[in-house]
């Protein structure tokens, strides 16, 4: 890919300092994009700012659990850099909060404090939904703009054992799929990515996976995310896309599709009626 594509790009992206989120910004560095880096831990921010010497790199610590700052986040961006044309909803609260060896001891749903509970989905349901509303004004104004959530997958979301991971990430998901068709026609994408089974991240502690050779490595993210967030990507709306389906063997846009599937569950199918699905009756 030719870094003439991201070189003008800016973008934000949330749990930039570790994991998933690291990986996908040094390969957006090295695309040629400015990078608006979102996370709570202050320390990791600036290893990575130290390593990289970029101007292109701007770290802004942030408990995403405040919804003031979500809302604020989009602005801030917009005047520090001088623009935005990307947003990644990345950051992500999982079961080791709870438990880190929750894998192998599952948590019963009984068994989540309120507190935990609120706390997985303020960081993975609604500050998505706060960042991609406050970013889209600018988005629409200027006819481009690219939203992509870091979701997981499906099997996960309903898995014995996985609450309220799972269904904080599977209304992500439902969320990605309803933005993608409000935004239709705008120039403006919405679309899921995944890593395509468990990662090699904090998120899954040495307790709960102690084979990290056998687990989805982070660097799986950035080929894909740096094609999303180019405009190569155009007219590509609410897909899911995984990272382990993407073959570098293969040009972008035809490893792109070969990678992506509609984004939630559309293959359940229609069950109920809607006046505005449903043609007039003659």
């Amino acid at each position: 890919m030719s870094s003439l594509l991201l070189n003008k790009k800016i973008i934000i992206i949330t749990g930039a300092a570790g994991g998933l989120g690291q990986a996908m910004v040094e390969g957006l560095l090295t695309e040629g994009a400015t990078i608006f880096a979102v996370d709570q831990n202050e320390a990791n921010l600036k290893k990575i700012q130290d390593q990289y010497k970029t101007e292109k790199f701007f770290p802004f610590s942030a408990d995403l659990r405040d919804p003031a700052i979500c809302a604020k986040i989009p602005q801030h961006a917009i005047e520090v850099l001088g623009g935005l044309h990307g947003l990644i909803n990345n950051a992500g609260v999982g079961l080791s909060s709870i438990r880190e060896d929750y894998y192998v001891k599952n948590i019963k749903f009984w068994e989540v404090t309120d507190q935990h509970w609120q706390s997985i989905f303020d960081v993975n349901a609604r500050a998505p939904f706060l960042l991609s509303k406050a970013v889209i004004p600018h988005f629409l104004k200027q006819g481009w703009g690219r939203i992509v959530n870091i979701t997981t997958s499906m099997d996960t979301m309903i898995r014995r054992g996985w609450t309220p991971y799972g269904p904080s990430k599977g209304a992500l998901e439902a969320q990605s799929a309803c933005w993608a068709k409000d935004v239709e026609g705008t120039g403006v994408t919405v679309n899921v990515l995944v890593p395509g089974g468990p990662a090699n991240t904090a998120m899954v502690p040495v307790a709960s996976s102690p084979d990290r050779k056998a687990m989805v490595q982070p660097e799986i993210l950035k080929r894909p995310i740096c094609w999303l967030m180019s405009t190569a990507s155009n007219g590509f709306n609410g897909k899911r896309m995984t990272g382990t389906g993407w073959n570098e063997a293969l040009p972008e846009k035809e490893a792109a599709n070969k990678a992506a599937a509609p984004a939630a569950w559309p293959g359940a199918g229609q069950q109920s009626i809607w006046p505005d699905l449903t043609p007039p009756k003659k």
